[in-house]
Order: C-alpha cells, then sequence, then structure tokens
C-alpha cells in the first residue's frame, strides 16, 4: 500500500497574540521613532500595516502641534493651586493621619490642592478605553466634591485581585490584569510564634525576610516644581473625570525643590529632562484633542512579578 504523503497545508494554523484592547494613543506629540516602535510590539498585527498612514497623518499635524507649542508656552507653569474647601478638613487630616499613607508619601513634602485637569502636564501616551468607560460609568453621577474627594484622594479602591503560584521552593509568582501590580520591597522582620509555624524545612528558624507584593498608593497623586503640576499616578482616574465633565480634582501634592535630585528620572518613559523644561509639554488636554489621537487595538496585557530567593551556603575562613 502506497505511503500517504503529509498535507503540510492542512495543518491548523495556530493564532498568537489575539486578546486585545481598545486603546487611544496621543500620536501627534510623540517621535517618529515612538510611532513605530508602539505599533510594531504594542498593537497587533492587523494595525501595524498602517504604519505609513498613521505617520503621514502625523506628519501633516506637525505644524499645528508646533504652532501649539509656541502659542501656549510657558502654560505648564501657570498651574493654580487651591485649597481644600475647610468642610473637608476633617477628612484630610484623617487621610494623613494613616500610617499607610505616610509610608507611601515618606520621601517629599506633602499637601492637599485642587487643580484644573487640563493643566497637568502628563507623561503618559495611551488610554485603555475598555477601563476609562467602566470608569465613566462609576463617576458620571459622581459629581460633588466629596465624590471626587473619594475618588482621588481616598486611600482605597476597587482593585481586582492578585493571583499567586508557587512554582518552587523559592520562587512565587504573582499576576493581576491592573499594570501597577508591583513589588514593594523586602524588609527582615522579628519572629513571632506564628511565623515558626511557616518554617516548613523546620530548624531551629532565627532571622525572617518578608517581601510585599501589592499596589502602589490609591491617591491621585502629582508633583510639584514651582508651578508646573506633572501627573504621577491615577491617570485614568483624572482621563475619565475630565471625559463626564469635570474641570478640577482634589489631589496630592509632592512638592519637589531640587528637580535634578528629587524628581524621578522617568515618569511613564518620559525622561524628567523633557517633563521640566519643555516649554510646552503634553497636557491632559491634548488627549480631548480628536487629530491629536488615533484608535489602536492594542495587545492585551497582564503583570507578572517574580519573587525568587537566592541562598549561597559557604565554609569560608574565619
Amino acid at each position: 500500500m502506497a505511503k500517504r504523503k503529509s498535507d503540510k497545508s492542512s495543518k491548523p494554523a495556530i493564532s498568537l497574540g489575539t486578546s486585545s484592547y481598545e486603546q487611544r494613543y496621543l500620536y501627534a506629540f510623540a517621535t517618529q521613532g515612538e510611532i513605530v516602535n508602539h505599533l510594531r510590539t504594542q498593537a497587533l498585527e492587523e494595525e501595524s500595516v498602517r504604519m505609513q498612514e498613521v505617520l503621514q497623518s502625523w506628519q501633516a499635524l506637525q505644524s499645528r502641534v508646533q504652532e501649539l507649542m509656541k502659542n501656549e508656552a510657558g502654560a505648564a507653569d501657570l498651574t493654580v493651586v487651591e485649597n481644600i474647601p475647610k468642610e473637608h478638613n476633617e477628612f484630610i487630616k484623617e487621610i494623613e493621619s494613616d500610617s499607610l499613607f505616610k509610608k507611601t508619601f515618606s520621601l517629599l513634602p506633602t499637601n492637599f490642592g485642587v487643580i484644573e485637569i487640563d493643566r497637568i502636564t502628563a507623561a503618559q501616551r495611551t488610554v485603555n478605553l475598555a477601563y476609562v468607560n467602566h470608569l465613566i460609568e462609576q463617576f458620571r453621577k459622581k459629581r460633588a466634591f466629596s465624590d471626587l474627594l473619594d475618588i482621588c484622594v481616598s486611600l482605597e479602591r476597587e482593585m481586582p485581585p492578585i493571583q499567586h503560584l508557587e512554582v518552587a521552593n523559592n520562587t512565587h509568582v504573582f499576576s493581576s490584569p491592573n499594570l501597577d501590580l508591583r513589588f514593594l520591597g523586602s524588609f527582615l522582620k522579628k519572629l513571632t510564634p506564628v511565623d515558626l509555624e511557616f518554617a516548613a524545612m523546620g530548624g531551629l528558624p532565627a532571622a525572617a525576610v518578608i517581601a510585599f507584593i501589592g499596589y502602589g498608593g490609591a491617591p491621585v497623586n502629582v508633583f510639584r516644581v514651582n508651578n508646573r503640576i506633572v501627573l504621577n499616578n491615577g491617570f485614568h482616574r483624572v482621563y475619565a473625570l475630565r471625559a463626564v465633565g469635570v474641570t478640577k480634582i482634589p489631589v496630592v501634592i509632592q512638592n519637589v525643590s531640587n528637580w535634578q535630585l528629587e524628581f524621578p528620572a522617568q515618569v511613564a518613559g518620559l525622561p524628567r529632562e523633557y517633563l521640566m523644561s519643555a516649554q510646552r509639554p503634553v497636557l491632559m488636554k491634548d488627549f480631548f484633542e480628536p487629530e491629536f489621537c488615533i484608535t489602536l487595538r492594542a495587545k492585551q496585557r497582564m503583570k507578572a512579578v517574580t519573587i525568587q530567593t537566592s541562598v549561597g551556603q559557604f565554609d569560608i575562613p574565619s
């Protein structure tokens, strides 16, 4: 009997990277290199075929962008910070006295204030539209200042559960659909009787090291350098509030006296030199200029954090 030849064309194709979400991309202020890299690495393959079309549109926008930068030079340095209304002082004091707040904002002097959304310098380039639409439904009827305090500066917020998998005795993997998942540090911990129950390998435990995994601080917070305000955390909440018509929001302000030393090297991928020195950096209001943004199908991502301990045990000369 003749041996049947395999038909390679009949083998099932395996799709790769099909999970996606709708993304708003502020491309008008990006460089051509950024755009090419973003479409190539972050968007679905069918979006990357639009490369030339997107670059041509970007080129057509540049005269308008340059004119905007000229006409609004210095606008980012005219931000007025208003005081929180006095009737909310007790709520603010309660937050300030919380130990979690003190630890989260321990590196710089902080205060609370009310700022105009449109004048906030924004380092982000992209908006997750699915997440923003979810927030918009929540925020649509929450316009009172007490509601804005809960949304923007409360220490609590709704967060997705974190998944955990122990892949080896010394390796733990944590994951979340929220990209704010992060390693929060490890510290020497004084042993308690309860800790001894976790001494899986027996012996006589004398010390423990504890590692923390979780999310960043809940409050919307900004860096203030003179009168320039740079958004540090809470971008999607700020965007969603602006989308429902809120113009001013309460925030936690981290006051920077020397930006060369105290300001982070990068915020959302943009270097501090740009965020501090540009006469007219990207502002929150730019995301609401229809022609400045394009909508893409971006690859769905989740955040994974791996904690692994490495131990070296040797006999050495004393």
